[in-house]
């Protein structure tokens, strides 16, 4: 795209949001939430399932006002593209498979047509539309958020005080006794690179094992188009080490301003500090089945990246010169891995595992809302009946299996639980492989049209 065709696609923005036809909605998550399937069926429900029997509570759709969603031509050429069409395909084949995860930021721009229900709209124009600004990127770079109120001192004692937790610590080990027998004085690249591989190591050992969220730097994992860059060479020496200005220290101390600086501050500025509304999803099964640290661990990382975001009410001004978030969803995903009557304790679990985050947008007076909900349905419910009784059960196919399994994954609790409960009753909610779907066939889906209706239902009035 020319400059002149950028200048052009920044006017028609502007313009749009003068007029609040233009929305930026931000989906945030952790890696593994389900903001891949989010958006892929948020771009579905949105472009080919909008009937009334398959949104029953989207009211545009229930009331005939909605036109249809097409994805924006107009989208710069520069902006790398939400694979939409890729994710599909996955969804589609034979046996259906979950899109891969996201390694770098993508963006999708669609262009919503409806019949505006009251007001000078209805009486003057047969349809309005509405430009929806939808932002994919990795999980794991919204972790970095927090370094931001850091410096490298506090981030490296931060990172120790985690890593000796009881379940990190015996992870940890190996790269305490590297550290301990490193030479602070040499900061040549061999070292360097070295202890960074090190750590980089450390890290994807931690995401590979259930129950621990906080990786940083993000970027050490998924590095995107940073991979070699210097400011990368990026790890936290221990507590004993901070007393000395050693030559290392002084380099690290660097290289994390120049990250903070060069990488977590402009990707904030980009994506975060200029959305209107937000989706916050949370896998607390996955938490759950890994065990009380988990939960805890879950619920300090959701509460320090919380902590990055800018909430109020809306306004003409703000839309154009300093954006803020004005409604807030908050829902537990994968709620189809569980029986429906389970759904209410789920909510409330998550309710608690966000209390304060919740709070904050309260005091900030955006509007929320908390739900559970699965963006693309992997089960069906029903019942079975054994002695005369009828008990809730759930059918799917298990991730790597080939013949789907029938059964009640079991209670969800409505509050955190404490670690005695844990150690009694250990959680074990399944993991399911996407249902086999048809292209003649919208997404299934749990109470998106609920979603849809809270986070754009007021501006396709």
């Amino acid at each position: 795209m020319s400059w002149l065709d950028d200048i052009q696609y920044q006017g028609r923005q502007l313009g749009n949001r003068a007029l609040d036809r233009h929305l930026r909605l931000g989906v945030t998550g952790l890696s593994g939430a389900g903001k891949t399937a989010f958006i892929t069926s948020l771009v579905h429900q949105l472009t080919l399932g909008d009937q009334a029997t398959h949104l029953p509570f989207f009211a545009v759709v229930q009331q005939g006002r909605y036109l249809g969603g097409r994805l924006a031509s107009s989208q710069p050429l520069a902006l790398p593209r939400f694979p939409y069409e890729h994710n599909l395909q996955y969804l589609l084949q034979q046996p259906a498979a979950w899109p891969p995860s996201t390694t770098g930021w993508s963006q999708l721009n669609l262009t919503l047509r409806y019949k505006p229900q009251h007001g000078l709209r209805a009486r003057l124009q047969n349809h309005s539309e509405l430009q929806l600004e939808l932002v994919d990127y990795p999980g794991e770079w919204l972790l970095d958020l927090p370094m931001l109120q850091q410096d490298y001192q506090q981030w490296s004692a931060f990172c120790w005080q985690l890593f000796r937790q009881p379940h990190r610590q015996a992870v940890s080990e190996s790269f305490a006794t590297l550290l301990q027998q490193t030479d602070l004085n040499d900061i040549s690249e061999l070292q360097l690179q070295r202890l960074t591989e090190a750590y980089s190591m450390l890290l994807q050992q931690f995401r590979q094992s259930a129950g621990t969220y906080l990786h940083q730097p993000g970027r050490l994992l998924v590095p995107g188009e940073l991979a070699g860059a210097p400011m990368l060479q990026l790890f936290p020496l221990l507590p004993e080490q901070m007393n000395d200005a050693s030559p290392l220290l002084k380099r690290l101390t660097a290289h994390y301003q120049s990250y903070c600086d060069y990488v977590i501050t402009p990707f904030y500025k980009q994506h975060f500090s200029r959305l209107d509304r937000q989706v916050v999803l949370v896998d607390c099964l996955a938490a759950l089945n890994a065990g009380y640290a988990a939960m805890q661990e879950l619920q300090q990382a959701l509460s320090l990246i919380m902590q990055s975001f800018r909430y109020g009410p809306a306004s003409i001004l703000g839309r154009l010169f300093q954006p803020q978030i004005s409604k807030v969803l908050f829902a537990a995903s994968k709620a189809d891995h569980v029986t429906p009557e389970q759904h209410k304790a789920l909510t409330l679990l998550l309710q608690q595992l966000l209390q304060q985050p919740i709070k904050h947008s309260h005091y900030a007076a955006a509007s929320s809302e908390a739900m559970a909900l699965a963006a693309i349905r992997a089960s069906t419910a029903g019942f079975v009946e054994q002695q005369g009784q009828k008990y809730p059960c759930i059918s799917g196919r298990e991730l790597g299996a080939v013949a789907p399994v029938t059964l009640f994954p079991g209670d969800v609790p409505a509050s955190l639980p404490d670690a005695a409960l844990f150690e009694r009753h250990p959680f074990q909610f399944p993991a399911l492989a996407p249902l086999t779907l048809s292209m003649q066939q919208p997404l299934p889906h749990v109470r998106m049209d609920h979603a849809l209706e809270f986070l754009l239902g007021d501006k396709l009035r």
